[in-house]
């Protein structure tokens, strides 16, 4: 059991025991008995752990894809699980690469593999859990790319300014495969819970509807742009990198993950404060509000040329 339902279970248990107590009062047997039950109760939820990398997770489903809780239709598990499988890959490669120090370093992919290891139940769903790993960190690149993508699916239900501001740290090729993820659970006329660790995410069926319908709504263009502008700079620890264009503008945005730390340490050395060619690609977002988010991605620093 999940970390966030024994939170959930025993907050139940102490608002009951609560109740009681309300209801007999002072009575001598019965009040002694609820308050040392009461105070055993909050002794156990104190105890229990604030944060799991456990790497696991269930998905529970509902509706047409669903016979109460007997089973699930497997073609729709299929379908539905893959794309989440590739959000979590996703995230999981920018948990580990995309942090301090990671750049340059032996990029030993983080085992995403999930392992079938329970079939809840209430309505019904599947436990996922992460069973083989490539080395120590992987079940906690894994547990917080699990609470990643339950947040970004959560914050995609929310609204759409929660949603738009989410687009911004999201990976742009997670919003295909959130899309399809959510397009299968909607159509099965589902709702969706998620827990891992001390997370947990309920969505209704009106609300898998609506982030569907909000996802889908998002038209994503990609372009590449070859620039002669001054390089000003780059932050490792953030990823980030900023331009000055020949009419004095300035261009900041993130680098590319596919460039080590060995090359950015060069690209810093030759070219800080120089006139240089800039490879771009440019990542143009645009929302059912009618708002566009632009991104600009760093691939590549040369020596400055006709364009």
């Amino acid at each position: 059991m999940s970390i966030y339902r024994q939170t959930q279970n025993l907050k139940a248990q102490i608002a009951d025991t609560e109740s009681l107590l309300e209801l007999v009062g002072d009575h001598p047997i019965m009040s002694v008995g609820l308050n040392e039950r009461l105070n055993t109760l909050k002794e156990e939820l104190d105890t229990l752990p604030q944060e799991s990398f456990e790497p696991s997770i269930e998905l529970l489903f509902s509706g047409n894809a669903v016979v109460g809780s007997r089973g699930i239709k497997s073609l729709f598990i299929s379908k539905a699980l893959s794309p989440f499988q590739e959000m979590l890959k996703t995230q999981a490669a920018l948990e580990r690469f995309g942090k301090v120090g990671k750049r340059g370093k032996a990029r030993n992919a983080v085992n995403t593999d999930l392992y079938l290891t329970a079939l809840p139940s209430g309505s019904f769903g599947v436990e996922l859990t992460q069973l083989q790993m490539n080395d120590i960190f992987d079940s906690i690149d894994v547990s917080k790319a699990m609470k990643s993508v339950m947040s970004l699916i959560n914050d995609s239900a929310t609204s759409d300014e929660v949603f738009e501001e989410a687009v911004e740290k999201t990976p742009k090729r997670n919003l295909n495969n959130l899309k399809k993820f959510l397009k299968e659970i909607a159509e099965e006329n589902s709702f969706l819970k998620m827990e891992s660790g001390e997370v947990g995410v309920t969505l209704s069926r009106e609300q898998v509807y609506d982030a569907f319908e909000r996802v889908s709504a998002a038209d994503t263009e990609e372009e590449e742009l070859f620039i002669n502008a001054i390089f000003r700079g780059l932050l490792l620890d953030s990823g980030r990198f900023e331009i000055q264009t020949e009419d004095g503008g300035k261009i900041s945005g993130f680098i590319s993950y596919d460039l080590d730390e060995d090359q950015l340490i060069e690209y810093d050395h030759t070219f800080l404060n120089q006139e240089c060619q800039i490879h771009l690609r440019i990542h143009k977002t645009r929302f059912k509000t009618g708002n566009e988010k632009t991104e600009y991605e760093l691939l590549e620093i040369s020596e400055s040329r006709e364009v």
